[in-house]
């Protein structure tokens, strides 16, 4: 019997320069965060994070345009058209021409897109129901409040160099 093969997340070296610190920390618990919702078996396109944002658009507004859906996404325009392609050809979306201008593509969810959907936000409840565990509603806002203020730091200067 071949002895099944379990990987680890890569961990970036400890480097004593940078220290500990809340950025770093913040990283390391997104990719923890990440690789446990990722985990869920998932396959084929779904495996693609891009395929989650498109999937996750879809869910916020089903029928939405090509157009649209880069918009909400970030993602090229090839990108989109790429995995919703392989979206529909895993009975994950339906694509269809808009009634009122036939060159525009639209896609909605299958009933097996929905239940994906479904699936990745009850696994991402369970992973932010694990992580705030023992933490008191107060320890939880107080939270809450840092990092919308790290977040915004970071898109403050983000927006200023994107001006520049």
């Amino acid at each position: 019997m071949a002895k099944k093969q379990c990987f680890s997340m890569p961990t970036p070296p400890r480097r004593c320069e940078l220290g500990s610190n809340p950025v770093k920390l913040c990283h390391e618990i997104s990719r923890l965060t990440g690789a446990r919702v990722r985990g869920a078996n998932i396959e084929g396109v779904m495996s693609q994070h891009g395929a989650r944002l498109v999937l996750s658009a879809l869910a916020m507004s089903d029928g939405a345009s090509q157009r649209e859906i880069v918009e909400m996404t970030h993602l090229r325009p090839p990108t989109v058209s790429v995995i919703l392609r392989k979206m529909q050809d895993e009975e994950i979306v339906e694509l269809f021409k808009n009634p009122e201008d036939k060159r525009e593509l639209r896609a909605r969810l299958t009933q097996k897109g929905r239940e994906i959907d479904r699936n990745g936000l009850e696994k991402i409840r369970q992973t932010d129901a694990l992580a705030l565990e023992g933490l008191s509603e107060d320890e939880r806002a107080t939270l809450m409040t840092l990092l919308g203020k790290i977040r915004e730091n970071l898109l403050s200067e983000q927006k200023n160099e994107e001006e520049e």
